[in-house]
């Protein structure tokens, strides 16, 4: 289980690639160092990184909403360890729901 990947529909295989890398981030090191690695390894300014980055829309498939079962967006890497640390998770859809349902039967 992990952080699965959805390309935009522009991207391609390099795109893709440079995606699995930047999500292959450990949180253990310095993700700052992390990022100019991949710049240089990919030769891109910070900036077209985090463009294509930004394309890529990434979840977790092993934290899942507790009422309808969608895989947890996470836009970050820091977002891994907190969203894996939670003891439950609720996706917005399910939280708006819950919210009407609650103020329409006070």
């Amino acid at each position: 289980m992990g952080i699965r990947l959805e390309l935009g529909m522009t991207q391609n295989e390099r795109d893709r690639k440079i995606c699995e890398d930047y999500w292959a981030y450990d949180n253990k090191g310095e993700f700052i160092r992390h990022i100019k690695s991949l710049c240089k390894q990919y030769n891109l300014s910070s900036y077209i990184l985090f463009e294509t980055i930004a394309e890529c829309y990434a979840c977790l498939d092993d934290v899942l909403c507790e009422y309808c079962g969608t895989a947890c967006p996470v836009e970050v890497p820091a977002d891994v360890l907190h969203m894996r640390s939670k003891i439950s998770w609720s996706c917005t859809v399910c939280e708006n729901a819950l919210w009407r349902e609650h103020k329409i039967n006070k």
